[in-house]
């Protein structure tokens, strides 16, 4: 496989993590995550791959919601109910 290009043979991407997101919130909740801060651990071979981010104001994560065994399709954003419906993935 390329290292660049994750293809195998069939077309299938590979992902391979290069870090992980480590926060105080060890158990699924809903609403209450105002102010709380996640810190984003990167394996130790991907240092010279933020060299020159301090340059930015933003940065892009993308992550995999690898915890989750369930879901729905909408639901009211920090399970505010005076807030209207929207799709789960417009509320992460």
């Amino acid at each position: 496989m390329h290292p660049i290009f994750p293809l195998d043979n069939e077309g299938n991407i590979k992902i391979k993590p290069l870090g992980y997101a480590s926060s105080p919130i060890k158990k699924p909740q809903t609403g209450g995550l105002t102010g709380i801060e996640t810190e984003i651990i990167l394996n130790g071979d991907c240092g010279k791959c933020l060299d020159g981010i301090e340059e930015f104001s933003h940065i892009v994560v993308v992550y995999w919601l690898n915890q989750i065994t369930s879901y729905r399709e909408s639901c009211h954003p920090q399970g505010q109910q005076d807030v209207p419906l929207l799709g789960m993935l417009a509320t992460r």
